[in-house]
């Protein structure tokens, strides 16, 4: 890519001029077009943008920035003698970026810089932001430190794919893209050097936690976007692949088919073969790329949940996480409105709920504040855990699903396994539910027993008005399913690769529609689809577009 990047540049510049798409020019260098992306883009953009005439004291920060990176620049060519920038072909693209960038505090516009500092990848200066990053990065000379740079900015992509997902807004592809290349820089420089341990330690946990995310932003990614999504989250599952050391010959996931949809898949492991799983009696693929995580020792008996695609040959497993009975027992979910956001926490249903860096929010097209529907898949804090009794307001927000819903917003609905009674309340996941005295007498259920408990909040009580029994203790062949909807023909519908069939018995909630969210509950099938013994619609309205 150094040997004719400056050429390639001018070409490209020279083309732009003349009025060809920037796409057009990029397809023309697959291998460079990473690089000129956020040059060609700035490019593009100076053009048509006015000069911002910044004020002294911007100015003087913009000079002040540019002599302590030449210092630092000149401190470096003492330690090593060099024969100029533009001499040594692999820093061709650094001298590029870093001039445009400087361009830009020479001709006054110091303030524009400053101000893509934080922009969006929705906004017109965010191919500037991505240009500064690129000329930051060709003035560093220690490859360890470029690694921890290129990973800094890929952890800011992320940051702005949350920030565009909480704000309602559809997933640019300038910024998965932008992931992709930066995730794909800093692996390669592990790779090819003997790396500290805590930058494979920082690169491992940040890839994981970017494709916990790239799978749950899925229904936010326009459809014009679906292939370079496919991309980045085959690459950022490769990078999981790599660091981790699981297999060198792990066959390559197809974008197209990441790009399709992905869907969760929850039950008892029965059976384990070289190439396949039996989950709750359905057989999933799993092969090299599937990355199993827990005690993978004797995985009969334990709970599974699945990230599954549609494969070749069927189902097939992308990732595994194994977990036991009782850690499964303390995750409970709770629908209703929003009450408030806070910062780091929000309000629903009478309780607190933490966000941390975990915390992983499926917005569609909606803005997480007050008066939205959403559902909260949450924990009790080990600490705040008293005889298994959550004594504490606050709990750890897993997972926030915001819902297309119009239905009442004292509507709550607390779904998760019953573990006893506590001075008349029932104990859900560990959170005490207090019955308002308006509610109907209620059956206790056995201990163990998955239940879903909906009603309206009294103060710190519950009006209950209906109380399921979703899954007995002793009923372990029952698989859990979640996704979007779709209706392949009249008598099944379908949630990714997983085909199921409802019938007179089976207890629904809402309304089937596709397009809209759901979980299923089922009993599988030989043929691999399920019979549906719960179905509980989480959307009022299909979340996609005719």
């Amino acid at each position: 890519m150094g040997r004719d990047f400056k050429t390639i540049l001018n070409e490209c510049l020279k083309e732009l001029e003349t009025g060809q798409p920037l796409e057009a020019i990029l397809e023309r260098y697959p291998e460079e077009a990473d690089e000129l992306r956020p040059l060609l883009l700035t490019a593009q953009n100076l053009k048509a943008m006015p000069i911002a005439r910044p004020r002294s004291h911007v100015k003087q920060a913009g000079w002040q920035r540019f002599l302590g990176e030449a210092n630092a620049l000149r401190r470096a060519r003492e330690r090593r003698p060099v024969f100029g920038l533009w001499a040594r072909p692999l820093l061709r693209p650094v001298a590029v970026a870093a001039s445009l960038v400087l361009t830009l505090f020479f001709l006054g516009s110091g303030a524009t810089v400053y101000a893509a500092s934080s922009s969006l990848p929705d906004s017109p200066l965010y191919p500037i932001k991505l240009a500064t990053e690129e000329a930051r990065l060709w003035i560093v000379f220690d490859e360890d430190d470029r690694a921890g740079i290129l990973l800094d900015q890929s952890e800011t992509r992320m940051t702005e794919i949350r920030k565009l997902v909480q704000d309602g807004k559809p997933v640019e592809s300038n910024v998965l893209s932008a992931m992709r290349g930066r995730m794909t820089r800093a692996t390669d420089i592990i790779n090819k050097r003997d790396a500290p341990q805590e930058l494979v330690t920082r690169a491992n946990e940040l890839s994981a936690q970017q494709e916990d995310i790239l799978i749950a932003i899925d229904e936010s990614v326009p459809e014009s976007h679906r292939d370079e999504y496919g991309k980045v989250l085959v690459v950022v599952h490769e990078v999981r692949i790599e660091l981790q050391g699981l297999s060198e010959s792990a066959p390559q996931l197809d974008p197209q088919v990441l790009a399709q949809g992905i869907s969760s898949f929850t039950g008892l492991v029965e059976q384990r073969e070289d190439d396949a799983w039996t989950i709750g009696g359905t057989k999933i693929l799993v092969d090299e790329a599937t990355i199993v995580e827990g005690d993978t020792g004797d995985v009969i008996g334990q709970i599974a949940q699945l990230t599954i695609i549609s494969g070749p040959g069927g189902p097939q497993a992308i990732g595994i996480s194994l977990r036991g009975s009782e850690e499964l027992a303390k995750t409970a979910t709770i629908s209703g409105v929003i009450d408030k956001v806070d910062g780091s926490k929000i309000q629903l249903g009478g309780r607190t709920f933490k966000l941390d860096a975990s915390t992983v929010i499926d917005a569609g097209s909606f803005v997480m504040e007050a008066g939205v529907h959403a559902r909260v898949e949450s924990e009790c804090a080990e600490e705040a855990l008293v005889e298994g009794v959550c004594r504490e307001s606050e709990l750890v927000a897993k997972r926030i699903v915001l819902l297309a819903s119009e239905g009442p917003p004292e509507t709550m609905t607390v779904e998760g396994v019953f573990q006893g009674q506590d001075d008349g309340s029932w104990i859900i996941a560990g959170i005490p539910i207090e019955f308002a005295p308006e509610s109907p007498a209620l059956i206790t259920p056995p201990l163990g027993t998955l239940v879903e408990v909906t009603g309206s909040q009294e103060g710190q009580a519950m009006l209950v008005t209906t109380a399921e029994s979703i899954r007995p203790p002793e009923e372990l062949g029952l698989v859990k399913l979640e996704g979007v909807l779709d209706q392949p023909d009249d008598n099944q519908w379908q949630i990714g690769p997983t085909l199921f069939q409802t019938a007179t018995v089976t207890r629904i909630g809402g309304e089937l529609i596709p397009g809209a969210r759901a979980v299923v509950w089922g009993l599988p099938n030989e043929d691999g689809s399920l019979d549906a013994i719960f179905v509980d619609v989480l959307d009022t309205r299909s979340l996609i577009a005719p």
